[in-house]
């Protein structure tokens, strides 16, 4: 496997163990017995192939297995997250998760370079930066919506939009709580070639389609202006966000809850009709303050009218969850896994499913697994 991988990708991993070991590059010179600091910089680079014993080498010393810096799934060093989550959820316990998706991420972009895959090289861009106005979020958010056809109801389309139209896949997870049961939004992931948008898929149906949303922009801005690895998910910090992340708010709103849209589904004799509202509102499956805020910012309904729809509660959805990642991700699983390009044991254990669950999961999906228990 060593010769599978990357010099390149190998030096991220040194890099970001390195990192995580607190070293300057040039105790891992000493350490490592180099001439100079040079050498060490291009491991890192990739300009300079590791010998197998150095690997060994560096595998004692930054107090990780071997398999860490030639496993193909991996994307430490690289990817870049940035996260929604509950101030209640620990910092270690987001660290560990990130790992988890880590590898996920790692055997998604694996499978689609399997399958010749992979995103174009014309990355689209939103042309947006941190001095952007929220109007000019709202109008790249609603000029999106038209280029993509997302119709009166934006929500019924966005997903499958956003993964076949724009190459972003989506992948609906398990995340972590808290004790008191606050949790994990959802996150943006960046590569270098490819973005990635994580959901927890245990929130309600408005909370994902906003997050969704929001991380949308995140994927969309990143080179723009990159996202902190970790933000607010709580209504309660709503003016303690940072402007990038304002921006994200307007542009989310706006996507799923376009001016046209609001045009053709309200009323305009009963804008301040608050059980209207609510219709309106659980037909772009969007949370009613949700909407009260994004209609009010169009100075179409009052402060007060604003107030009263807030206070309404969310209409709960009838279908239930998601399905755990997405039908694409576990079809290309199932068929690597079915072709024998990869064995059933290391795709359940880069999964942390093990055969078991691997076996439920493909059960979710109306696939036989390819293997036996």
């Amino acid at each position: 496997m060593f010769e599978k991988i990357s010099q390149k990708l190998i030096g991220y991993r040194v890099k970001a163990a390195r990192d995580a070991k607190g070293w300057t590059q040039d105790q891992l010179t000493q350490h490592l017995g180099l001439n100079d600091r040079q050498s060490v910089s291009d491991i890192e680079n990739g300009k300079r192939a590791l010998k197998p014993e150095e690997l060994l080498t560096l595998s004692d010393l930054l107090d990780r297995d071997i398999e860490f810096f030639i496993d193909p799934f991996t994307v430490a060093g690289e990817a870049q997250f940035s996260w929604r989550a509950a101030p209640e959820v620990p910092e270690d316990s987001l660290d560990g998760f990130e790992l988890k998706a880590g590898q996920w991420i790692g055997l998604l972009r694996w499978l689609r370079e399997q399958q010749d895959s992979r995103a174009s090289v014309l990355k689209r861009a939103l042309r947006l930066s941190a001095q952007s106005s929220f109007e000019d979020a709202q109008e790249r958010a609603e000029s999106l919506a038209a280029e993509l056809d997302l119709g009166v109801i934006p929500a019924e389309s966005l997903i499958d939009k956003i993964e076949r139209e724009l190459d972003i896949p989506v992948l609906f997870v398990d995340t972590l709580e808290a004790d008191d049961g606050k949790s994990i939004s959802g996150a943006t992931c960046h590569l270098e070639e490819m973005g990635v948008i994580l959901i927890n898929r245990n929130e309600t149906e408005a909370r994902r389609l906003y997050d969704l949303a929001h991380e949308l922009f995140h994927a969309l801005t990143w080179d723009a202006m990159k996202p902190d690895h970790r933000e607010s998910n709580s209504l309660e910090d709503r003016n303690k966000k940072k402007r990038i992340e304002q921006l994200a708010d307007n542009f989310a709103a706006a996507l799923l809850m376009p001016r046209a849209s609001l045009d053709k589904l309200i009323d305009r004799d009963r804008l301040d009709d608050v059980a209207h509202l609510c219709e309106v509102a659980a037909l772009l499956r969007v949370a009613p303050v949700a909407l009260a805020w994004r209609l009010l910012n169009l100075k179409l309904i009052s402060e007060d009218t604003r107030r009263n729809l807030s206070l309404e509660t969310q209409r709960s959805s009838v279908s239930g969850p998601p399905k755990r990642f997405s039908t694409a991700f576990v079809r290309m699983l199932h068929e690597a896994l079915e072709n024998g390009r990869l064995s059933a044991r290391k795709a359940s254990k880069t999964m942390g499913l093990g055969l078991g669950g691997l076996n439920e999961l493909f059960a979710q999906y109306d696939l036989t697994a390819p293997f036996e228990l």
